[in-house]
């Protein structure tokens, strides 16, 4: 009571939060504000000690020299708390009062541990753990997350787990003698295996999918050791927006290919490999084919050709009809009807359909609009004059008559020699081709259809089965599936092809009635076999 005494008043206390980073620069998290600093006043000889209370800046003591002390957490390992001091000193006169400020600035190391992504991916579980070097006793710690941790000290790191492998995994780094005021990213890269994505051949794209030329041991630029384990465990696959998301491969056991499905023609792919998170240090662009179709693959588009224009009763117009973008024997079996002068008065030789006729025209009886009728035709070999009654025309054209099957094909044909190439240019690779088709045979008869793939010098490098049918009294959809010799050719042209049969019996064709009901009846026609066909498609998804 007798003390002579002066008045104590803690303005504040300025926090200075400045880290210096040995690898980045993170900023600091967990900073305290002024009011959760502990204020202790101490006397310069040791003799006096006093805590304030929380919430309290000011107290009364005796005259003397004293330093103001601000702490903030405690100078240990923590997870959660930063440690932060400063002090001040201040001489306490009689009667009077004093007001300072303390800076408090952080005074523990921090150290982060990071593992990236790439590496999370690796593990499928793992624990990161801290401890003073020399220490059994170890805390676990989250990733990417500041460690508080007393300077001047030496600490190890130390992850442990099991990877994608089954292998257990425990790796350690020291940190010596850390400074204060200084984040320590410590980056874990647990010497993961690196490898290269092998070379792809431009023709590995198809329009809908791209296989896969797999790696092998060649391909590991580290660890080679590990190279089986990692081939096993490899993921193939193609982003189109860059990298953004990730089309996987799978593995096709039946063919021993790799491949990715699902995609879009004409887009531009990146290809990579990727074991768990670690990811080929190359990749590689490529453009899948577009999806090319046959040209009026769905039969809609014909034109005509008048070959005689008719004088009426006794000559029909006879013309011969082509489909857009097909050949067919039509210039054939209309082959020489320029040549019929059908003047009823010199009793020459009448143009009818039962000497000439297209073979393969137009029809609406159809799956969808129009279609291909491709059909058997009898042909008279003599000339056409006089009367006809209509069972003498089945009698003369079966007596002297030649047949022709009717063709319908993605190529070119030959009148000199009655012949045809299959072929026009295609630059895709299709999978299969579908149709619709109906059928009418004579007795014992089959249609035939297929379709071959070539590469630049015309060597075939894919084909179908030949399709043959018998009758089909409605519509019925078909695919054949094209068997490739070479995947890694390009493709030069197609060649699809249609017959209406093989059977040529002309004792088994019937007449069939046409508008004219006159003699010579010139719209009538012997028929045989007749296959209608609709909808030709190729198709490009995997299969």
């Amino acid at each position: 009571m007798n003390q002579k005494t002066g008045k104590l008043i803690v303005g504040g206390v300025e926090v200075s939060a400045i880290v210096g980073d040995m690898q980045s620069r993170a900023t600091l998290e967990n900073v305290p504000s002024g009011n959760e600093f502990t204020i202790m006043v101490k006397s310069e000889d040791g003799s006096f000690e006093r805590t304030l209370e929380e919430g309290v800046f000011s107290c009364i003591l005796p005259v003397g020299t004293y330093t103001v002390e601000a702490a903030y957490g405690e100078d240990k390992i923590a997870t959660d708390k930063p440690y932060f001091c400063g002090s001040a000193s201040v001489e306490i006169k009689e009667g009077m009062t004093e007001s300072i400020s303390v800076t408090a600035s952080l005074q523990s190391a921090i150290i982060r541990a990071v593992m990236d992504e790439e590496l999370l991916a690796q593990y499928e579980d793992y624990t990161l753990w801290i401890s003073e070097a020399g220490s059994s006793d170890m805390e676990s710690i989250d990733n990417d997350k500041d460690i508080f941790v007393p300077a001047g000290d030496d600490y190890l790191l130390r992850l442990t787990g099991t990877n994608l492998l089954g292998d257990d995994v425990n790796t350690s780094w020291e940190l010596k003698s850390l400074s204060p005021k200084t984040r320590y990213i410590v980056s874990c890269d647990a010497d993961l295996p690196s490898f290269t994505f092998p070379e792809q051949a431009v023709t590995n794209a198809w329009s809908k999918f791209i296989y896969i030329t797999p790696m092998t041991a060649e391909n590991m630029t580290s660890h080679p050791e590990k190279a089986q384990q990692v081939m096993d465990n490899i993921v193939y696959e193609a982003s189109a927006d860059n990298g953004n998301t990730w089309m996987p491969a799978e593995y096709d056991s039946e063919n021993e290919k790799w491949v990715i499905k699902g995609l879009q023609p004409s887009t531009a792919y990146t290809l990579r490999s990727r074991f768990g998170g670690v990811v080929s240090s190359n990749t590689q662009a490529i453009t899948t084919e577009n999806a090319q179709e046959l040209e009026n693959g769905d039969m809609e588009d014909w034109t005509s050709t008048s070959v005689y224009g008719g004088n009426g009763s006794y000559s029909a117009s006879i013309n011969c009809d082509y489909c857009t973008g097909w050949s067919t024997r039509n210039e054939r079996t209309t082959d020489g009807a320029e040549n019929a002068n059908g003047n009823f008065l010199w009793n020459t030789n009448y143009a009818t359909n039962w000497k000439w006729c297209s073979g393969t025209v137009s029809t609406s009886d159809s799956k969808e609009g129009n279609a291909a009728e491709i059909s058997t035709l009898g042909l008279y070999n003599q000339r056409v004059s006089g009367v006809y009654d209509r069972n003498e025309i089945e009698s003369e054209v079966k007596g002297n008559g030649t047949v022709y099957v009717g063709y319908l094909l993605y190529g070119t044909y030959d009148l000199s020699s009655d012949t045809y190439t299959l072929g026009k240019e295609h630059l895709t690779r299709p999978v299969s081709m579908s149709f619709d088709y109906k059928y009418a045979p004579v007795e014992g008869d089959q249609c035939i259809a297929y379709a071959k793939l070539y590469d630049a010098a015309k060597r075939e490098i894919a084909s179908t089965e030949e399709f043959r049918s018998g009758a089909a009294g409605s519509y019925t959809t078909s695919t054949l599936r094209l068997v490739y010799t070479d995947l890694e050719c390009q493709a030069a042209c197609i060649g699809v092809f249609f017959q209406s049969g093989t059977d040529n019996d002309i004792n088994k064709m019937t007449l069939v009635e046409g508008s004219h009901t006159t003699s010579p009846h010139n719209r009538d026609r012997i028929v045989g076999s007749v296959l209608k066909v609709d909808n030709v498609k190729l198709n490009y998804e995997y299969e």
